[in-house]
């Protein structure tokens, strides 16, 4: 097993925020999270939150998760990251299921939106890494 995970957090609202608290506090590895958001003051904000509310040693850093397209920062963290944790909307599953897929990341949504669960399904079936949907 690794001692250590990259883990991309997609989203900065409440949820994100709680999963990241968990993550940093209660993982059994040491895990970096990269704590991604469409407003990078936002993200930014959730990553030190997380920072100033774990007792425990943890890389936190966020970046910029446009709505569209793939910044070079982004394509780095994206590179170098195991697991995509999807906390946006449900309509933005497609898509991160989508570049999770592409950079072979395991992928995890909390949507309870079936057409979208259906959508990701589909594409994930020759993926090469575990796609866990509906966890919300």
């Amino acid at each position: 097993m690794k001692k250590h995970y990259n883990i991309i957090i997609a989203g900065a609202g409440g949820i994100a925020e709680a999963v990241g608290l968990i993550l940093a506090e209660w993982s059994t590895v040491t895990p970096t999270l990269f704590i991604g958001n469409r407003t990078l003051s936002k993200a930014l904000k959730v990553a030190d939150w997380i920072k100033d509310g774990s007792t425990k040693q943890c890389s936190i850093k966020g970046f910029h998760l446009p709505e569209e397209g793939i910044t070079k920062e982004m394509k780095v963290i994206f590179q170098q990251s195991d697991l995509l944790l999807d906390c946006l909307p449900g309509s933005m599953a497609p898509k991160m299921a989508q570049l999770a897929k592409e950079f072979q990341l395991h992928y995890a949504n909390l949507t309870e939106y079936v057409n979208e669960t259906e959508e990701i399904m589909a594409l994930a079936k020759d993926a090469k890494t575990g796609f866990v949907l509906q966890t919300g």
